[in-house]
């Protein structure tokens, strides 16, 4: 069985579609599980838009007969559904849904050995190294560190999400903040444990025996509903692995480096100076991170193609170097310029929005759950362009995906009218 764990992810849409070209679905079926299996390594171009749920789907279906019973389908399903809850939910989804498994006070810092990858446990270790060097996990070494982290280490789950969140190239605030609370036990039923005999299963060239993990499911889950913490294992070499370091826009995008396609709008002058500009146009279309896909589509005549980032959020939400450049050069191949906007600035916000509404051009950006990205309204007069859906969104809240995924299959009838159906574009 080849071994999938390594990809290159090339910030173009070519690359995404090439990816997708490589797919096998039943493939995929069989061994998605396996650390060496098939999986597809689309999530860092799903993430950032460059292909959609719904086209990819399309796009398979062209070469495989796929149905909602498909595995592949159902992983794509997952997505949507923690959509559905971040949409639901809002800001909600950073902080615990159930009470947590354990009623004690878990840590609010990552120990040290984990940041270094020196607890002891190869999955972890090996994980951990995987994370910084590639930007990506498979699920499983993902599902694994989140329940060392939580149940064995007792630390917070949104410490540990937000940490992961950083340094992967795919990282979704809605899929991988809930991952971590489904793994902690306050978006499931019961926490989410795995022991060395799990990791031997899946990644057999991991070798975990001897270790904290080498005991019953029982015995972890007794450690995760209790105030029992284990340590780093003993005898652990140093120095470990060197943590990428991790950004908000200042520190990545210092105004003295700033290329000439990029402007900083957290002030009065430079709010009138675009001003001025956009009035020479007839459109604006603003491309946030999510949606790197239009970079890459033919522009409109007198239309103004605008990458932008929020501070705001950056600020908050911190990505490491990798990412920052697989997101920029996508923004300088396909953006005219690149805006630096602070939907936290209120009042400056405002006064962009009364200039740019004077300009008549009209503005458009596609709708994101993304904090601060959707509030970029307070600061343009924005017209938002529809998300695209592989399956309709229910209407009222479904708090488990069994639910979710029968109701919203249920509403769009067979893959084939949800690929080619109009209603799901919201």
């Amino acid at each position: 069985m080849q071994h999938h764990t390594s990809f290159t992810h090339e910030p173009n849409r070519q690359a995404a579609l090439d990816a997708l070209a490589r797919v096998d679905p039943a493939v995929y079926s069989k061994s998605r599980n396996f650390l060496n299996g098939a999986v597809t390594g689309l999530s860092p171009w799903i993430t950032h838009g460059f292909l959609s749920l719904r086209e990819a789907a399309r796009l398979l279906m062209e070469k495989h007969r796929l149905a909602f019973e498909d595995k592949l389908i159902f992983e794509f399903a997952w997505r949507e559904f923690f959509k559905h809850v971040h949409g639901e939910l809002g800001n909600q989804i950073f902080s615990d849904i159930r009470q947590p498994v354990w009623p004690g006070r878990y840590k609010q810092a990552l120990p040290d050995d984990i940041r270094a990858g020196r607890t002891g446990i190869q999955a972890i270790d090996e994980g951990v190294r995987l994370l910084y060097e590639t930007g990506y996990l498979h699920n499983h070494v993902r599902m694994w560190i989140a329940s060392y982290v939580v149940h064995l280490r007792k630390v917070h789950w949104k410490v540990g999400a937000d940490w992961m969140y950083s340094h992967l190239l795919d990282g979704d605030l809605a899929s991988n903040h809930l991952s971590w609370q489904w793994v902690a036990g306050t978006f499931s039923h019961k926490p989410y444990v795995f022991n060395a005999g799990n990791v031997q299963k899946y990644a057999p060239r991991w070798d975990c025996s001897d270790t904290a993990i080498d005991t019953t499911y029982e015995d972890l889950e007794n450690i995760a509903r209790s105030k029992h913490e284990v340590r780093q294992e003993p005898d652990v070499p140093e120095p470990g692995i060197c943590e990428p370091t991790v950004f908000a826009l200042e520190h990545l995008l210092p105004v003295s480096d700033l290329n000439h396609k990029t402007i900083d709008l957290r002030s009065q002058a430079g709010v009138e100076a675009t001003a001025k500009i956009i009035g020479n146009f007839r459109k604006a279309r603003l491309v946030h991170p999510w949606d790197l896909r239009s970079c890459f589509e033919l522009k409109q005549e007198g239309e103004l193609r605008v990458g932008v980032f929020d501070a705001a959020f950056h600020a908050e939400h911190r990505w490491n170097k990798a990412r920052w450049a697989f997101v920029q050069e996508a923004m300088e191949q396909g953006c005219d310029q690149m805006w630096i906007v602070d939907t936290g600035d209120v009042a400056l916000c405002a006064t962009m929005l009364r200039l740019f509404t004077q300009t008549n051009a009209a503005f458009e950006m596609r709708e994101t759950l993304n904090p601060g990205y959707s509030l970029m309204q307070r600061c343009l007069p924005l017209s938002w362009l529809a998300d695209e859906r592989l399956l309709p969104n229910p209407v009222r809240f479904q708090q488990s995906f069994s639910r979710f995924y029968r109701e919203a299959t249920g509403m769009a009838g067979s893959l084939q009218e949800a690929v080619h159906g109009d209603i799901l574009i919201e």
